[in-house]
């Protein structure tokens, strides 16, 4: 896969206070909503990857309880003939499920977790 970031999810200003309550990958700013929104969360510059089939990009939020998340959006592009677009749609989100329950451990039956 060649890959070129494009930007690295780092916060482009000077290394943030974390004694502010701000970890050192919150970007700040308008990205970080987590002491203005009632529902807020810290959260880092996106970081983009331009692909040879499109682009990626993975966002690192920190909700007020603690918990950690990223999202990842992909755009790419689909075949011109829509049953085939449909087709590309369909599994492109099941190999995506497949591929998150690996990574994090819940392909596995309830309790069996390596």
């Amino acid at each position: 896969m060649n890959a070129r970031a494009i930007t690295s999810g780092r916060p482009a200003r000077a290394r943030r206070d974390e004694s502010a309550g701000h970890p050192e990958w919150c970007e700040g700013g308008h990205h970080c909503t987590a002491f203005t929104m009632p529902d807020g969360a810290h959260q880092s510059r996106p970081e983009t990857w331009l692909v040879e089939y499109g682009r990626l990009v993975g966002t690192r939020r920190r909700d007020r309880s603690g918990r950690d998340r990223v999202e990842l959006r992909v755009m790419l592009d689909l075949a011109d003939d829509e049953h085939t677009a449909q087709a590309q749609a369909r599994h492109l989100m099941a190999v995506t499920h497949l591929v998150i329950g690996r990574v994090f451990g819940t392909d596995q039956p309830a309790g069996v977790r390596s």
